[in-house]
């Protein structure tokens, strides 16, 4: 009797035991919802970038942009998070937040001067 009790408690502590087996960190991109641009900018002029995001877990952290590449004509932006505890049970959290970057304007611009964010071409501006 005292076997079989033993056998049904190591049963019933087994799913437990999978709490210390958490995933390690991972990096993945946020949830872009919108990226805000200005109509027009100068050649050399800072440019400001506004990106929109939302993500739903509590296992965030160190959310950043990443420039990818930087032409005359064209940005391209990357988002990135890390995943701190992958498979960690979470309660139901929506974030909203606002990540900026500013392009320093070198090499100078020509326009239309286009910006990517995470693959997806979210607009033109002005070169003037």
């Amino acid at each position: 009797m005292k076997t079989a009790a033993r056998a049904l408690i190591l049963l019933l502590a087994l799913p437990l035991s999978a709490c210390g087996t958490l995933g390690s960190p991972v990096t993945t991109t946020l949830g872009v919802t919108g990226v805000r641009l200005p109509e027009t900018v100068a050649p050399t002029a800072p440019l400001e970038i506004a990106i929109d995001l939302v993500h739903a877990n509590c296992e965030y952290s160190g959310e950043r942009v990443i420039l990818s590449s930087r032409t005359q004509n064209t940005l391209t932006l990357k988002t990135e998070v890390t995943r701190t505890t992958p498979g960690a049970v979470c309660p139901a959290v929506v974030t909203y937040g606002t990540l900026t970057y500013t392009d320093p304007g070198t090499p100078a611009r020509v326009g239309p001067f286009e910006v990517i964010v995470d693959g997806k071409s979210w607009g033109k501006v002005s070169v003037r």
